[in-house]
């Protein structure tokens, strides 16, 4: 019976050993262990990847929380939640690298909620090139074409919250003035850009990592439509692309 008491804890700790926890203390240690048992009154434990198989308890006064190895977040006053209930700042304030080369100062923050799972954006953009030709990139299906100034309001969805690595999609609706280079009307255009107002309605996704609790870095394809007071005889409606690399502060 003592042999078989054995070699059925042996099993369970092999089982065990393909989840690496980490288990913070209250007195400031932090463990990477394999978890045998959890609950909200303690953890059974042995440490990972270690020759010795020792197995461990520690009771609920001692813990603050566990992590576990895909990303949940366990905390001893018995709530399960997620990492991003915990340990990410719910403020952004991003700043896009993509657009500086082109003469354009563009800012976002954004708000999470509670859970982390919807996000509220506000951006703000400023184009300082006179001369528009000498943008050296352009717009998406639209190199003519130069932002002035815009701001507007994103919805971002995030499927499986705030995690280490995470996924966004959403609208986003933009208000804005910008330069056409060549502003047709009817037969002949003008040579000089002329100043429009316009609109966008983007549809977002993207992917973001976060490799701090206060930094993080998002990669943006968005893609949509584009209304501005175009002549009349021209066409007012125009497909618009987008491409963004961010790199944020959360608080």
């Amino acid at each position: 019976m003592k042999k078989l008491a054995i070699i059925f804890t042996i099993v369970f700790i092999s089982l065990a050993a393909q989840s690496q926890d980490l288990l913070y203390f209250s007195n400031g240690n932090i463990l990477k262990v394999n978890t045998i048992e959890q609950n909200s009154e303690g953890v059974t434990f042995t440490l990972y990847n270690s020759t010795n198989v020792e197995v461990f308890n520690a009771n609920k006064e001692e813990l603050i929380r566990i992590i576990k190895q895909n990303g949940d977040v366990v905390t001893f006053d018995g709530i399960y939640r997620s990492e991003s209930d915990i340990s990410f700042p719910k403020n952004r304030v991003a700043f896009n690298v993509l657009h500086a080369p082109q003469g354009i100062i563009t800012m976002k923050y954004e708000f999470l909620n509670k859970t982390g799972n919807l996000g509220f954006e506000i951006p703000m953009s400023v184009g300082l090139l006179e001369d528009t030709y000498l943008d050296p990139i352009g717009e998406i299906f639209n190199r003519e074409f130069y932002s002035l100034f815009y701001t507007g309001l994103t919805l971002n969805w995030y499927p499986v919250g705030q995690k280490r690595v995470s996924y966004v999609l959403g609208p986003s609706l933009r208000l804005g003035i910008g330069k056409d280079q060549y502003y047709y009307y009817y037969d002949s255009y003008y040579s000089e850009p002329k100043e429009e107002y316009y609109s966008k309605l983007l549809i977002n996704n993207g992917l973001i990592l976060n490799p701090s609790d206060h930094f993080s870095i998002s990669f943006m394809f968005s893609l949509g439509i584009m209304h501005h007071n175009a002549p009349p005889e021209e066409y007012k409606f125009r497909t618009v692309a987008d491409a963004s690399i961010n790199l944020a502060f959360r608080f």
